[in-house]
């Protein structure tokens, strides 16, 4: 008997050789990926030293990226420009999950910026800040903005729009007023807004949702609180915008820095508020 398996290894020998485990054999002899060179009447199962090979070669294209489905019907055919394909179609799919990485790391350092900014800057303080042009994408709030399942809605179109394009890289949802409600002491959202990383390029225009901040001076105060509060907070900036002999000639662009993701606690959200101002 042993003679009859000379030079071949058991599950648990050719496992321990090739560093991983008699289940993922067992699992790799099922799908026909890897199958024994032998089976003993007994239902022992052995392997040779060459397959060693063939393992390293499965194991390679796993960690590259290839499906086992893949990886078997490679196996069952190998040839150079199969794999030449088959790792080009991994370089692929690396670069494309590279590109989701740096986003997710884009929007991470975003969100860490604006919890430093509410937890390092002072409530309820007006400034003016010179800012650059920004893009956003927004969407018009629909039915009543103090309805909260037409907020839900509204914000969940957003939402959906956002992530189907792959636009945006901020965790939270903003909000715009127009000029004209703040004009009228109306301060309830027009739009609810995510701001894009970059100025967009012409052939990715959409038209119907791009909104522009323009470059140029705005006066800004962080909010906190709920939401409601904000009734008291912007007549503050207000005030302070006519102290410094300006007038709105702009929209308010409210960016939530603390919100439902980060406290469960209302009383702590903080938003900034930023109107355009100018010359009166």
């Amino acid at each position: 008997m042993k003679e009859e398996h000379a030079g071949l290894f058991t599950t648990g020998q050719f496992a321990k050789l090739c560093g991983t485990t008699k289940e993922t054999l067992f699992y790799y002899d099922e799908l026909g990926i890897l199958k024994p060179v032998k089976v003993a009447e007994n239902g022992y199962r052995y392997y040779s030293a060459s397959q060693f090979f063939d393992l390293d070669l499965i194991t390679v294209l796993q960690e590259a990226g290839s499906s086992l489905s893949k990886i078997k019907s490679y196996l069952e055919h190998p040839e150079p420009s199969a794999f030449l394909c088959l790792l080009r179609e991994n370089e692929q799919m690396l670069l494309e999950e590279i590109k989701k990485l740096q986003k997710m790391r884009r929007t991470l350092k975003n969100a860490i910026d604006a919890v430093g900014t509410a937890l390092s800057t002072e409530c309820g303080v007006p400034w003016l800040e010179e800012c650059p042009e920004e893009w956003y994408i927004a969407t018009p709030a629909q039915g009543d903005v103090l309805v909260l399942r037409d907020i839900v809605r509204s914000i969940q179109d957003h939402i959906s729009y956002c992530d189907s394009h792959g636009l945006g890289e901020e965790l939270s949802v903003g909000s715009i007023v127009i000029k004209d409600s703040l004009l009228q002491g109306d301060f309830r959202e027009s739009y609810y807004s995510t701001r894009l990383p970059t100025s967009p390029k012409p052939s990715r225009l959409h038209s119907s949702r791009l909104y522009q901040k323009p470059a140029g001076l705005y006066a800004c105060i962080l909010h906190k609180g709920g939401y409601s509060g904000l009734l008291q907070t912007y007549p503050l900036l207000l005030e302070f915008i006519r102290r410094q002999g300006l007038q709105i000639c702009g929209d308010s662009f409210e960016t939530e820095l603390l919100g439902y993701l980060s406290t469960d606690k209302e009383e702590d959200f903080v938003l900034k508020l930023a109107i355009g101002a100018g010359p009166a």
